[in-house]
């Protein structure tokens, strides 16, 4: 079900919900899949509220990783092994995460694992939304046979253009301590608010999952860290959205919180969501907080967060489901900037 929570009492610009909004649901519309079923989002509420400054712009963020549909072959020794086709068919996936997107109205989505983004590129801009995509270095979605159009995966960040004007798109492989590739792209764009023209870098990654690649994510933020302060000035406001494939308690997301805050746990008053990402694999169920928006709390506050749905709404498939198009929950923060008045 849609969430219904009132944003704070300054909204961001964008801050109608999808079935609000006539020109979004005549372009779902068109997109719905044929079979009968009922097309809701999970029942989420925003959690943390602060109420905004008189002064300050408010913008909201979403981070995402989305599902690559590259990656969604489902049988009994692949992924999704007891997930009903139908939801993972690309007809239907595409139809809920536009849904999902356009429900929250984000001012800029980062996204991972999109091997679609021609279609988010096009759809999104009947929106008021630009964007720009990387794809992943060795995209395993390029090798898969089930996927008929075999795209690689990578990384997008768009941004809504009454809100932003695009600057620069910057990006690089990242590297480990002895300089060796680590398969790990970040990428970012250099955006400026329309307001005030005041810098916001907004940057994007997806590191590499597995238990024996620990280390390689704890070097890849090490160098993701120097990339966001090679292209970020003393002015600039920073957004990281990633997917560390890191529990909180490990040593890449530890670099990070030590130059940055993360905004989730803040809103949760020092906890972190109980799950962002649930499935159920052929070695079993897997439930992990893999997901995060970092950002600068000397520039930014945080308003609101999106919290995680209740266990008992997520059915017993887990994710993706008729819900939820991806294996992962969005992230949604409302952010302030922090004003020298302040």
């Amino acid at each position: 079900m849609i969430a219904t929570s009132t944003a704070p009492s300054e909204p961001p610009a964008k801050e109608m919900t999808v079935f609000g909004h006539h020109a979004a649901i005549r372009s779902l519309h068109t997109m719905k899949p044929t079979f009968n079923e009922s097309y809701l989002l999970l029942t989420r509420q925003f959690e943390g509220r602060v109420e905004p400054k008189k002064e300050g712009q408010v913008f909201r963020v979403m981070q995402w990783n989305m599902l690559a549909q590259g990656l969604t072959a489902s049988n009994a020794r692949k992924n999704f092994c007891k997930t009903p086709p139908r939801w993972l068919e690309w007809e239907t996936r595409r139809y809920l995460l536009l849904m999902e997107i356009l429900s929250y109205m984000p001012d800029v989505i980062i996204l991972q694992e999109c091997d679609r983004f021609e279609f988010f590129d096009v759809k999104l801009r009947e929106f008021g939304y630009k964007g720009k995509f990387h794809e992943r270095p060795f995209s395993p979605c390029v090798d898969v046979t089930d996927d008929d159009e075999g795209k690689p995966d990578g990384c997008a960040i768009f941004y809504h253009t009454e809100r932003f004007n695009l600057v620069e798109f910057v990006q690089r492989q990242l590297v480990n301590q002895m300089q060796h590739s680590t398969s790990t792209l970040a990428f970012a764009l250099k955006l400026e608010f329309v307001e005030d023209n005041q810098p916001l870098l907004v940057v994007n990654t997806h590191l590499k999952g597995g238990p024996k690649t620990e280390q390689t994510r704890y070097e890849a933020c090490i160098d993701l860290s120097n990339f966001i302060a090679e292209h970020s000035g003393p002015q600039e406001i920073v957004i990281l959205g990633a997917d560390l494939c890191e529990r909180p308690s490990q040593r890449g997301y530890d670099h990070l919180i030590a130059k940055f805050k993360d905004a989730y746990s803040f809103a949760l008053e020092g906890k972190h969501p109980s799950f962002t990402t649930w499935r159920l694999r052929p070695t079993g169920e897997e439930k992990y907080t893999n997901d995060y928006i970092f950002y600068d709390d000397v520039k930014l506050r945080v308003l609101q967060a999106l919290a995680t749905p209740p266990d008992s709404t997520v059915g017993e498939y887990k994710l993706p489901n008729r819900f939820c198009g991806s294996d992962h929950i969005s992230l949604v923060c409302d952010f302030q900037r922090i004003m020298a008045s302040d």
